[in-house]
C-alpha cells in the first residue's frame, strides 16, 4: 500500500511540473532572421503564458530594442515612432498568441536586436528580453535554383522550374518567364524566418526553341530583380528543306545541287525524281551535260531519328541555241504565197527572212512556250527561195525554204487568146527578168525542193536598226556591202517587244 501511496505521489508531481511548464511564459522565435535591404522580412513569433484564473479582456504587442527605450512597433500607433510606423506591423491575432513581425523597406539600422514584450490587461505583463532576433542584411538576392532537362524534344510536354530562398512571405517574389505556357506558384516555409518561393512551367518546345535561352526572371519586395537563363536543346525533325542551284543552264553544261535543312540532329540527305525514284545519296548532287530532252523535275529529302521532309519540286530551265524545225514551209493559197519559219530555242530567238539580198520584216510573230513562228507574207516575185534566219544569245540557225509555183500566171496565158507575138514578147521579157534575178541572187538555185539548208553563205542581221538611203531601195544595192541588214525593216523591233 506504501509503494502505490508513493507511485501516486510522484505522478502527482510530475503532471504539476508539466503543466506548469506549457503554461508558463515562453516565446518561440528565431536568433536570426536573413532579409534583403529594400524588400520586407517577417520575423516568426509564437508565445505562450499561464492561464489566467479569469478572462483576459485586451492583448498588447510591444518590440522594443534590447535598451527597452527605442520601440520599434506598438500596437498603439501613436506610441510607435514616426520612422517605423507605416513600416511595421503585426501579421497574426496577438489574442491567438502569434507576435509575428513584418518590417517593410528594410533598411541597414533595423538589423536590430529586438525582443518581443506582451501585455495582458487585467492579468499580467513579460518581456523576453532574453530571447532576442536580430536581422542579418543581405544587399542582394539569393542565388536561383533553375531546373532544366539538358535535351528536349519537339512537341513533347515540358516542365521546367525557378526557386528562391527569401523572408517576405506577405509579397513573396514575382516570376517572368521568357516563354510562353502554363505556370504554377507553390510557397514552402523554410527554417528561421525563410520561406522557398518556386515557380513551374510547362510548355512544349519546337524547333525555334533549339539553341535558345529559356529565361526565370524573379522580382522581389522593393524591386530588386535578377535573372538567369539554359540554353535549350531541342531534338527535331528536318524543316525548311531547300536546294540551291543556279536555275538557267546551257545545255551540255554541268549542275551542282546543294540541299539544305534545320535539324537536330544534322539531316542526312537524297535525291528523288519527280516520280519518287531515287537518283543519289548526300548533300550535294551533280548533273552532268544536262539536255533539255531528259532533265525532268526533283526535290531532295532531309532525313535524321525524328523525321523527315522534302523540298519543293526543282526544274532547271535548259538554255540551248535557235533550232528551226522541218516543218517550217511556204505555201500558197489563191494565188497568196505565205512562208512560215518554225523554231525552238531558250532564250526566245529573233526571227528573220532573207529573200535575195533583202531583209524582209514578218508580217506576223507568235510565241507559244519555247517556240517561235515567223510568218512572211509578200511578193516574192519570180525568187524560188527565201532564208529563214534565226539567232539568240547562244547561237543561231538557218534553213532554206522553197517557194511553191504561182498557177495563175499559167491560167492568164491560156484564157487570153493572145496571138504569137505577144507570147514571144512576154516569153523574151520573163527570160529577160529571170537573168535579172539570176544576177541577183548570186547564181541561186531553182529547183523545186521544199525545204533544205542553206549551203550559201547567210550574214545574220545585227540589232540595231538604221534607215535605208532612198536610192538604195530604188536600185537595190547588196545589204551586206553596208554591213546593215535592218535597211528596210524599220520597226522590227515593235514586233518582237510582245515576244
Amino acid at each position: 500500500m506504501d509503494t502505490l501511496q508513493g507511485l501516486h505521489f510522484f505522478l502527482y508531481i510530475y503532471l504539476k511540473v508539466t503543466q506548469t511548464e506549457a503554461s508558463s511564459w515562453t516565446i518561440d522565435v528565431p536568433s536570426t532572421v536573413k532579409g534583403l535591404a529594400g524588400s520586407c522580412v517577417v520575423i516568426p513569433c509564437s508565445f505562450n503564458y499561464p492561464d489566467p484564473r479569469g478572462k483576459a479582456k485586451s492583448f498588447t504587442g510591444i518590440w522594443r530594442t534590447t535598451e527597452g527605450v527605442q520601440v520599434l512597433y506598438h500596437q498603439a500607433e501613436s506610441k510607435t515612432p514616426e520612422q517605423h510606423q507605416s513600416r511595421t506591423r503585426f501579421l497574426g491575432d496577438i489574442s491567438e498568441k502569434n507576435c509575428s513581425l513584418m518590417i517593410d523597406s528594410l533598411q541597414q539600422n533595423d538589423r536590430g536586436p529586438f525582443y518581443f514584450r506582451i501585455e495582458i490587461g487585467g492579468y499580467d505583463s513579460a518581456s523576453y528580453a532574453k530571447n532576442k532576433v536580430s536581422i542579418s542584411m543581405i544587399s542582394e538576392p539569393n542565388p536561383i535554383d533553375f531546373s532544366v532537362r539538358e535535351e528536349v524534344k519537339e512537341g513533347q510536354t515540358v516542365s521546367v522550374s525557378c526557386s528562391v530562398s527569401h523572408s517576405c512571405p506577405k509579397y513573396p517574389p514575382a516570376f517572368h518567364w521568357s516563354h510562353s505556357g502554363e505556370q504554377r506558384f507553390q510557397a514552402q516555409q523554410l527554417q528561421n524566418g525563410q520561406w522557398m518561393a518556386t515557380s513551374t512551367l510547362t510548355f512544349h518546345p519546337n524547333h525555334t526553341d533549339h539553341n535558345k535561352p529559356l529565361q526565370c526572371k524573379v522580382t522581389y519586395r522593393g524591386g530588386k530583380h535578377q535573372e538567369t537563363s539554359k540554353t535549350l536543346k531541342v531534338k527535331y525533325a528536318p524543316v525548311n528543306v531547300k536546294v540551291e542551284y543556279q536555275s538557267d543552264v546551257n545545255e551540255g553544261e554541268t549542275v551542282n545541287l546543294k540541299c539544305s535543312s534545320d535539324a537536330n540532329p544534322v539531316s542526312s540527305y537524297e535525291w528523288h525524281s519527280e516520280t519518287a525514284a531515287l537518283l543519289y545519296k548526300g548533300q550535294n548532287y551533280t548533273m552532268l551535260n544536262v539536255s533539255r530532252h531528259s532533265v525532268e523535275a526533283l526535290y531532295c529529302t532531309a532525313i535524321n531519328k525524328e523525321g523527315r521532309a522534302r523540298s519543293s519540286l526543282v526544274q532547271l530551265s535548259v538554255l540551248y541555241a535557235p533550232d528551226i524545225k522541218t516543218s517550217s514551209k511556204c505555201s500558197s493559197y489563191d494565188g497568196i504565197i505565205k512562208c512560215e519559219c518554225i523554231v525552238e530555242s531558250k532564250p526566245p530567238s529573233m526571227v528573220h527572212f532573207v529573200l535575195a539580198d533583202r531583209v524582209l520584216q514578218s508580217t506576223k510573230v507568235e510565241k507559244h512556250g519555247s517556240v517561235i513562228t515567223g510568218t512572211l507574207q509578200t511578193d516574192f516575185g519570180s525568187f524560188k527561195l527565201v532564208h529563214c534566219l534565226s539567232n539568240n544569245t547562244l547561237g543561231n540557225a538557218n534553213l532554206t525554204l522553197s517557194l511553191p509555183v504561182n498557177d495563175n500566171m499559167h491560167l492568164i496565158f491560156i484564157t487570153s487568146g493572145a496571138g504569137v507575138s505577144l507570147l514571144i514578147i512576154l516569153t523574151a521579157t520573163i527570160v529577160g527578168v529571170v537573168k535579172i534575178c539570176r544576177g541577183r541572187s548570186g547564181g541561186a538555185s531553182t529547183s523545186d525542193f521544199s525545204t533544205m539548208k542553206t549551203h550559201r553563205h547567210v550574214e545574220f542581221p545585227h540589232y540595231t536598226p538604221t534607215k535605208r538611203k532612198e536610192d538604195e531601195d530604188a536600185h537595190g544595192n547588196d545589204i551586206y556591202t553596208n554591213n546593215n541588214v535592218y535597211g528596210n525593216t524599220d520597226g522590227d523591233e515593235s514586233i518582237y517587244a510582245n515576244v
